[in-house]
C-alpha cells in the first residue's frame, strides 16, 4: 500500500459493476423484451382469425344477412339484405335508415309493409347554393 500522500493514493478506483456490462445488459433486455410483446401480438392476431369461427358460432343467424351493399353517397349506403327466402332494400346513414320495401324475383321494389311509400331522406344542396328538389314519393307499381 503506496504511502499517504503518494500520486498512487489520490487515485480513485472504479466502482465494481460500472463497466460496459451495467449499459449494454440493460439495453438489451428491453430491446428482446419489445421484440417478444410485438412477436405476442402478431401471434394473437393469427390465433385470433383461426378461432374466429368458433367464436361466433354461437352468434351467427342463418336467416338473416347482407347480400350486397352500394354506397350512394359519402354518408350513406343501400343494402340488399335476406332474411329467410325474402330479400330487402334498406337505406341506411344520414339522418334516418329507411326500410324501402321487399325485392320481388323480378328485379321490382314492393312497398313497405306500412302501406305508405318510404319516405327518403332529405338531399343536400346542389353546388352554387341552388335548393335541392324535393323528394318524390316512389309511386305503387
Amino acid at each position: 500500500m503506496p504511502a499517504p500522500g503518494t500520486v498512487a493514493a489520490n487515485v480513485a478506483q472504479p466502482a465494481a459493476g460500472l463497466g460496459a456490462g451495467a449499459f449494454v445488459v440493460p439495453v438489451l433486455t428491453c430491446i428482446v423484451a419489445f421484440a417478444l410483446v410485438i412477436g405476442l401480438i402478431f401471434l394473437a392476431r393469427y390465433g385470433l382469425k383461426f378461432m374466429e369461427p368458433y367464436l361466433l358460432k354461437g352468434r351467427q343467424t342463418p336467416n338473416l344477412a347482407v347480400v350486397e351493399s352500394v354506397a350512394v353517397d359519402q354518408r350513406r349506403r343501400v343494402s340488399v339484405i335476406r332474411y329467410g327466402q325474402k330479400k330487402g332494400l334498406v337505406l341506411t346513414g344520414g339522418g334516418n335508415d329507411v326500410f324501402m320495401g321487399w325485392v320481388e324475383d323480378g328485379g321490382a321494389v314492393m312497398p313497405a309493409p306500412a302501406g305508405q311509400p318510404p319516405v327518403l331522406a332529405p338531399v343536400a344542396p346542389l353546388p352554387g347554393g341552388q335548393p335541392a328538389p324535393a323528394p318524390v314519393p316512389l309511386s305503387d307499381a
